[in-house]
């Protein structure tokens, strides 16, 4: 398995993972291509690669005047989970925010997450209930 940033040629497949991604609450429009090449060229976009095939993404966002950054997706193809792949694209992310000098990482994590962020050192704040209404 291999970690690395992503492509932009992989922008469709990475749309496709997020968009399955039961556990992340997402719909089909959250997260449109134009908003993970935004974060290719202005952010941290990072895949998880097998067999030369995608098989978890990790991304955000960060302000370096500010110094913090935003963990704001991880999500591993069900059939790869428990392997230490999310594991490993978190810590690449820490790698690469810390190289910018950045100090904070916050992220909202789902219920399956809690305990890979626990594990990682990353202290729970307040507790957040979403909710989403879609506008017709």
């Amino acid at each position: 398995m291999e970690i690395r940033k992503a492509s932009k040629s992989e922008i469709k497949e990475i749309k496709k993972l997020i968009d399955s991604f039961e556990e992340m609450d997402t719909i089909e429009e959250t997260f449109n291509e134009e908003y993970y090449k935004r974060i290719l060229s202005k952010g941290v976009l990072l895949v998880a690669i097998e067999n030369k095939k995608i098989i978890g993404v990790c991304f955000g966002t960060y302000n370096k005047k500010e110094r913090w950054s935003d963990l704001l997706g991880l999500a591993v193809k069900k059939k790869f989970r428990k392997n230490g792949i999310g594991n490993s694209l978190v810590k690449e992310f820490e790698k690469i925010v810390k190289n910018k000098s950045l100090k904070i990482i916050d992220l909202y994590a789902d219920k399956l997450q809690i305990n890979l962020f626990r594990k990682l050192g990353y202290k729970q704040g307040r507790t957040y209930t979403s909710f989403r209404k879609r506008l017709k």
